[in-house]
Protein backbone atom coordinates (compact mmCIF):
# COMPACT_ATOMS: atom_id res chain seq x y z
CA UNK A 1 0.00 0.00 0.00
CA UNK A 2 2.71 2.40 0.61
CA UNK A 3 3.10 5.26 2.22
CA UNK A 4 -0.19 6.51 4.49
CA UNK A 5 -0.34 9.40 1.35
CA UNK A 6 -0.72 7.38 -1.69
CA UNK A 7 -2.20 4.01 0.26
CA UNK A 8 -4.78 4.47 2.61
CA UNK A 9 -5.29 8.13 3.26
CA UNK A 10 -6.14 8.43 -0.23
CA UNK A 11 -8.81 5.98 -0.56
CA UNK A 12 -10.14 7.11 3.20
CA UNK A 13 -11.63 9.88 2.00
CA UNK A 14 -13.51 7.93 -1.01
CA UNK A 15 -16.88 6.49 -0.93
CA UNK A 16 -15.74 3.34 -2.06
CA UNK A 17 -12.06 1.82 -2.19
CA UNK A 18 -10.04 -1.09 -3.93
CA UNK A 19 -7.10 -2.31 -1.62
CA UNK A 20 -5.05 -5.00 -2.32
CA UNK A 21 -5.25 -6.87 0.71
CA UNK A 22 -3.00 -10.12 -0.40
CA UNK A 23 -0.86 -11.38 -3.43
CA UNK A 24 -3.75 -11.81 -6.16
CA UNK A 25 -6.45 -10.48 -3.43
CA UNK A 26 -8.82 -7.49 -3.26
CA UNK A 27 -10.57 -5.97 -0.36
CA UNK A 28 -13.43 -3.76 -0.84
CA UNK A 29 -14.22 -0.70 1.65
CA UNK A 30 -16.91 1.39 1.82
CA UNK A 31 -15.54 4.60 3.50
CA UNK A 32 -13.15 3.71 6.12
CA UNK A 33 -15.16 0.32 6.03
CA UNK A 34 -13.53 -3.00 4.66
CA UNK A 35 -16.80 -4.73 4.10
CA UNK A 36 -15.10 -7.67 1.63
CA UNK A 37 -12.09 -9.24 1.68
CA UNK A 38 -9.37 -11.62 -0.37
CA UNK A 39 -11.62 -11.48 -3.35
CA UNK A 40 -9.89 -12.94 -6.14
CA UNK A 41 -8.49 -9.84 -8.51
CA UNK A 42 -10.19 -11.33 -11.59
CA UNK A 43 -13.90 -11.31 -9.82
CA UNK A 44 -12.72 -7.48 -7.67
CA UNK A 45 -14.10 -5.23 -10.28
CA UNK A 46 -17.36 -6.56 -10.93
CA UNK A 47 -18.04 -7.09 -7.14
CA UNK A 48 -17.20 -3.29 -6.33
CA UNK A 49 -19.78 -2.75 -9.04
CA UNK A 50 -22.13 -4.60 -7.36
CA UNK A 51 -21.08 -3.04 -3.83
CA UNK A 52 -21.60 0.36 -5.35
CA UNK A 53 -25.22 -1.00 -6.90
CA UNK A 54 -26.07 -2.04 -3.83
CA UNK A 55 -25.67 1.34 -1.86
CA UNK A 56 -27.72 3.11 -4.86
CA UNK A 57 -24.74 5.09 -6.11
CA UNK A 58 -23.84 2.97 -9.72
CA UNK A 59 -24.23 5.53 -12.47
CA UNK A 60 -24.35 3.47 -16.14
CA UNK A 61 -21.86 5.19 -18.02
CA UNK A 62 -22.75 7.15 -21.33
CA UNK A 63 -23.06 5.42 -24.40
CA UNK A 64 -19.72 6.85 -26.52
CA UNK A 65 -21.62 7.47 -29.56
CA UNK A 66 -23.92 9.48 -27.16
CA UNK A 67 -21.36 11.17 -25.21
CA UNK A 68 -19.59 12.59 -28.83
CA UNK A 69 -23.14 13.74 -30.03
CA UNK A 70 -24.31 15.82 -26.90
Amino acid sequence: MGCIVNGPGERADADFGYVGGAPGKINLYVGKTAVKFNIPEAEAVDRLQDLIREHGKWVDPVPQAEAISA
